[in-house]
């Protein structure tokens, strides 16, 4: 007798490991999507990384959202390491974005982020101690350590 499994998934957390902290609190997305953009710079495009888990609009979601600029010419992009901060134009890789928990909303200010494309649509992303600001809440959280997974493309 001849036993056959199949399984279907429609996030990517079985093929995923991640220990992301905020502000030393676990936080493992059920869902990883990646999705083409419009860059914010001149001969640049874009990538927009979206991690989340709970249900948009409830109590249990949070997410991190983020935009990587890279130049068109770049035979290494999107590998690299982005920036939260502020620089150079040409000299640097820019990333913006966001941080959700509930209905609280962070902006990313500071420190950098790693992305590293490992063929496919599997990305390993590393969070270097991101300042992500409330300026309603007067609060801040700090992101920290890695995704890896297969992304959903949107």
């Amino acid at each position: 007798m001849t036993l056959f499994l199949t399984s279907c998934a429609s996030d990517s957390s079985s093929t995923a490991t991640s220990n992301i902290l905020v502000s030393t609190v676990p936080f493992k997305p059920s869902k990883a999507t990646v999705a083409n953009e419009t860059s914010s710079y001149t001969g640049q495009t874009a990538l927009r990384f979206t991690l989340e888990k709970g249900v948009a609009g409830t109590s249990n979601y949070e997410s991190i959202t983020f935009k990587i600029n890279f130049p068109l010419v770049s035979s290494s992009a999107p590998n690299g390491v982005y920036d939260f901060g502020i620089g150079v134009i040409g000299e640097m890789l820019f990333a913006s974005g966001d941080y959700t928990k509930n209905n609280a909303h962070f902006s990313m200010a500071g420190y950098t982020v790693k992305v590293t494309a490992l063929g496919g649509k599997r990305y390993k992303l590393e969070f270097q101690n991101i300042q992500a600001l409330s300026i309603v809440n007067q609060e801040e959280v700090i992101i920290s350590g890695s995704y890896e997974g297969d992304f959903v493309t949107e």
